[in-house]
């Protein structure tokens, strides 16, 4: 039976996860790609985190725990199974957390990137889609966001088979990340 290639894409909130999946998405038009991120299976309610630095209590985006994983876990391995497809990207915080997601995949990347660098992408994201001010988002970000990443996504990178820099992943890495894809896929 064949079996589609699993990438997994990891890292940090602003690392260019969802920027690198889109461009392998990009440059494998010439296969049946799909794409299974993370951020579409947030747990409702989403658990709560009291921040280290404030004592307040926030809604956290950024723990494993946020993910509905019966459900990611079931979808991603559905689209691992079928035989009409030749890839499968899984993107997102959790997708080297869980052994039993890193099981299906072949290939597993980690996004790494100054946290500064991350902060900022962030801000500017989350402002552009109206998710608050400059101050909510980086407050956001300092008291929660980056004490949950800390503890439990940044040491995930151990798992990965490549760690990518994520401020500049286009050019030579991407090159042979593609090369290697396809290489697998062809001699399959």
């Amino acid at each position: 039976m064949k079996k589609p290639f699993v990438i997994a894409i990891a890292g940090c909130s602003g690392s260019g996860k969802s920027t690198l999946s889109q461009m392998l998405l990009d440059d494998f038009k010439d296969y049946r790609v799909e794409l299974l991120a993370t951020d579409r299976y947030f747990q409702n309610p989403l658990p709560k985190m009291i921040s280290p630095l404030s004592g307040e209590e926030y809604d956290d985006f950024n723990c494993p725990e946020s993910l509905d994983f019966d459900r990611y876990y079931a979808d991603a391995k559905a689209l691992c199974q079928r035989e009409d497809l030749d890839i499968v990207i899984l993107e997102g915080l959790t997708v080297l957390y869980f052994e039993k997601l890193r099981e299906l995949e072949d290939l597993k990347i980690f996004l790494d990137l100054d946290p500064e660098i991350r902060m900022y992408r962030r801000i500017v994201r989350n402002m552009a889609a109206g998710r608050g001010t400059m101050e909510e988002i980086a407050d956001f970000y300092l008291h929660s966001a980056k004490y949950s990443e800390t503890k439990y996504f940044i040491p995930t990178k151990l798992q990965a088979d490549l760690v990518f820099n994520g401020h500049n992943f286009q050019g030579l890495a991407k090159t042979v990340l593609v090369q290697y894809v396809r290489s697998q896929i062809d001699a399959q």
